[in-house]
Order: C-alpha cells, then sequence, then structure tokens
C-alpha cells in the first residue's frame, strides 16, 4: 500500500484583538461614535437627536468594521495619513527609507576574504546573505520532498535557539532574466565568422525566453550595545559567528551552501532587482541602490523600472503539499522576489505566549457566548491552530514569527498591469490570498532585499 502523502498545515493568521476580538482602533473608533451620539442627544434632543445620534453610532461601527481591499477604514486611516505626509514632506526623488540602509564590508578569516553586511541604521540590523542551492526539489517525489522539508526545519530549529544573536532569518525566491551577454560571446575575428555568427544568432532569440533563479538566505542580527568605538567591531564578530553556524546546519541538512555574498555580488544582487539589464557594465556598478524612487499609491518606480508589492495576507488553511509554491517559484516569464522574513521566538517565551492566546481565545469565546455572538468557524479555526502550536512547542519545535511579500517588477507600467494580473492569478492557485500594499510600496520594496525587514 503507498504511503500517504504528507500535508502541511499553516493555520489562519491570528486577527484576536484587545476585547473579545477587537483591536484598539476599534475600540477606540466605537467608543467616540458612542460618546459623540450621547452628546448630541442631550444637546438637540428629541427624535432629531436621536436621529442625529443613530447616524453617528453606525458611521462609526462601518469606520471600524466595514473591509474596504482588505482592511477597514480604521486601519486605511494610519497608512494613508503616513502616505500623504510622504508625499508632501517628502519629494519624490529622495531615496526615503532607502536612504538608511547602506552598504559595508566586513573582514572574514585571515585571508582577507570580506562580505558584504547591509547596514539598516533606521532597525539598528546588519543583514548578510548566503546563496542556497540544491539538487531538484521540483523533480523528487513526495517523500524526498518531505525529508528536505524536514531538514530545513531542523535548521530552523537550530536557528532559534534560547540566548542567540539571531534576530531575523529571511529567504528569498527571484526569477529574473538571464539576458545575453555581448562580451562571453565567442569572436568572429576567427575563420569561422559564420559558425561563430550563427550562434551570436541563436544566443541573441533565446535569451528573451532564458529566465534565471535563485534562492538566497539572508540573516540579520541586532547592533551591539557598547561604546561606539567597540560596537561596529562586535556586532561584525556576532554576525560571522551567526553565519558560520547557519552554514554548518545548511551543509548538514543537504544543501548546497554557495557561500556568503561579497560586497560586489551583494550589490549585484540588490541592483538586478531594479536594473533594466542585469548584465554588468551599467554606469552606477559601483553603486548599489537605486538612483531615483517614485512611490506612488499602488505602484514605486525605481529608475527606468516598475514594481508592485504585495503582502501575502493569507497562507493556506487547507492541509497542502510540498510543493504548493513551486508554480509561483519556478514559472518563467515573469520577473519576481518572493521574500520571507522569519523571527525567530525563544522557546521560553513562545510556549508562554501559546499558553496565553489559548487561555484569552477561550475568554473571548466565552464573552462572545455570554453576549449573544456566535463563535465563528475562524475563530475556532484559530483556536484549533493555537492549540496545535502548543502541542508542537511542547515536542520541542521551534516557534517563528513569519510573513511574506511578493514583489513583482516591469520594464514599464502598462506591463507591469499586466505582470499583476498574471501574478494573482499565478498565486490564487498557490491558495495564497494577497493584498496589494497601497500606499506604503516602498516600505514592502524594502522587505523584498536581504534588510531583514518586514516582521514587526
Amino acid at each position: 500500500m503507498a504511503e500517504e502523502s504528507p500535508r502541511y498545515q499553516l493555520g489562519p493568521r491570528s486577527r484576536r484583538g484587545l476585547v473579545a476580538g477587537w483591536r484598539g482602533g476599534q475600540l477606540a473608533a466605537v467608543g467616540t461614535g458612542l460618546v459623540a451620539g450621547v452628546l448630541l442627544l442631550r444637546s438637540v434632543g428629541g427624535a432629531v437627536g436621536a436621529l442625529f445620534a443613530l447616524v453617528v453610532v453606525a458611521i462609526s461601527l462601518a469606520f471600524a468594521t466595514w473591509p474596504f481591499a482588505g482592511r477597514s477604514a480604521e486601519q486605511w486611516t494610519p497608512v494613508v495619513g503616513s502616505h500623504l505626509a510622504r508625499r508632501v514632506g517628502i519629494s519624490r526623488r529622495t531615496r526615503s527609507s532607502l536612504s538608511t540602509l547602506e552598504l559595508e564590508e566586513v573582514p572574514i578569516g585571515a585571508a582577507g576574504r570580506r562580505i558584504g553586511v547591509v547596514v539598516d541604521n533606521a532597525a539598528g540590523m546588519w543583514t548578510a546573505a548566503v546563496r542556497i542551492g540544491g539538487s531538484g526539489f521540483a523533480l523528487g517525489d513526495e517523500a524526498e520532498r518531505a525529508r528536505r522539508i524536514a531538514a530545513w526545519s531542523g535548521v530552523l530549529a537550530g536557528s532559534a535557539r534560547e540566548g542567540g544573536a539571531l534576530h531575523r532569518l529571511q529567504w528569498m525566491a527571484r526569477c529574473l532574466p538571464c539576458g545575453f551577454d555581448d562580451r562571453a560571446a565567442p569572436c568572429e575575428a576567427t575563420g569561422r565568422g559564420i559558425a561563430t555568427g550563427s550562434y551570436r544568432s541563436l544566443l541573441e532569440q533565446a535569451a528573451p525566453s532564458l529566465w534565471c533563479h535563485e534562492v538566497l538566505v539572508a540573516l540579520s542580527v541586532r547592533t551591539a550595545a557598547g561604546p561606539a568605538h567597540r560596537r561596529g567591531h562586535d556586532t561584525a564578530d556576532r554576525i560571522v559567528k551567526e553565519l558560520e553556524a547557519l552554514e554548518r546546519r545548511c551543509i548538514a541538512a543537504g544543501l548546497d551552501v554557495d557561500g556568503v555574498l561579497s560586497p560586489s555580488a551583494l550589490a549585484d544582487m540588490i541592483r538586478s532587482s531594479f536594473a533594466v539589464a542585469c548584465a554588468p557594465g551599467g554606469v552606477a556598478d559601483g553603486w548599489p541602490w537605486p538612483l531615483g524612487v517614485e512611490e506612488g499609491w499602488s505602484s514605486i518606480r525605481t529608475d527606468a523600472t516598475w514594481h508592485a508589492i504585495y503582502w501575502i495576507a493569507e497562507w493556506p488553511r487547507s492541509g497542502v503539499g510540498s510543493g504548493f509554491l513551486l508554480p509561483l517559484m519556478l514559472e518563467g516569464g515573469l520577473r519576481r522576489t518572493i521574500a520571507v522574513t522569519m523571527a525567530p521566538v525563544a522557546p521560553l517565551r513562545a510556549v508562554r505566549r501559546a499558553e496565553h492566546d489559548r487561555t484569552s481565545g477561550a475568554a473571548d469565546a466565552e464573552l462572545r457566548r455570554r453576549h449573544g455572538f456566535a463563535v465563528t468557524a475562524r475563530t475556532r479555526h484559530e483556536q484549533e491552530a493555537t492549540t496545535r502550536r502548543e502541542a508542537e512547542l511542547a515536542e520541542g519545535h521551534a516557534a517563528f514569527r513569519f510573513t511574506g511579500y511578493l514583489a513583482v517588477t516591469a520594464d514599464d507600467e502598462v506591463a507591469l498591469v499586466a505582470a499583476c494580473s498574471h501574478l494573482e492569478q499565478t498565486a490564487a492557485q498557490a491558495q495564497l490570498e494577497l493584498h496589494r500594499m497601497y500606499g506604503a510600496q516602498e516600505e514592502g520594496y524594502t522587505c523584498t532585499l536581504p534588510t531583514g525587514r518586514g516582521c514587526a
């Protein structure tokens, strides 16, 4: 009898609030509406006052609960306010949040080798990236995929140890056009000019169909505390030690590690996310960041390329197989980046949080029952996920908070619209619920770079 393929269940995103599932902003909006309604009722009085009070309370309830594009007006208010503040107070050409990022070199070992590190001065983080390879995950059967997933879970478990220096772990799967490097083509000055010319023509015709896929794992540590003259040296030591430990765990898990990216390789990797042509030789080769950034409400332009950033609001709620993301990751013809940022949770803190969530979930359900509100299927699903998480922690599994982002890139705004439509269809097939990051495109764009950003 064939062995049943393993299924993986990620559970719903927790939406538990302060009281009975209500967030603080919702409570403040409804409370303000109730106070305003009472004041109107007492000041105007009569049927007119009661009508005005009812309208005000209804508006406050709609403001707090009525969803629009995945969010209520209460949730949209800070997003719109922040976007307007950036548009009014900052020039469109200013690099804005990217201006807090720097690319530094860190020496490693005694042979003079150097690695590239993205320094986030705003968040106080240092991030380095490792290029990871493998042999045919997509071609393996379910048993082989399950074995590799179990090995990767072992890598994560070792990263979430108590008292570790790791602050964020981020993996990125990128699909980029390979292009055609004219300098790598054979020279026609030889006696075989016709053959080399045909070869060059063949390469030029095939270039639009060639797409490169790569997976990188970025590791972030917090800036070390202490005197300024020791802070950089201590942080460099911490990130080097964490990188060495990560490489050992990946190799033990059977992953091919190509090594930590050098300063030039990291700069090329960042530049390829927005460059029109990925081949080296441009004017800004020494500068990894875009020279001009123009953020719109639903897209962002960096130099000559356009991007649309999505937040993965929901992962598959039902059990899925190991290859549910493969169509989104392996399909060519669409320039995109999938980035998932994970924050390790110390074991003791994770257990306490799971116990607290289970207790508060039961209390919320009892409060709803007492006041006549039905417990929804989603709420029951969240409670089941919390119970399952508590059991997994008791078995010794590691805990991570995580969030995912998708970036799609095109050479012009018209092509971006078509690319977004294709991406949304592919994501729906993978059972992902995408929310376009309206009003926060630049923030989302930085989350798809090796920065460790995106998991508050």
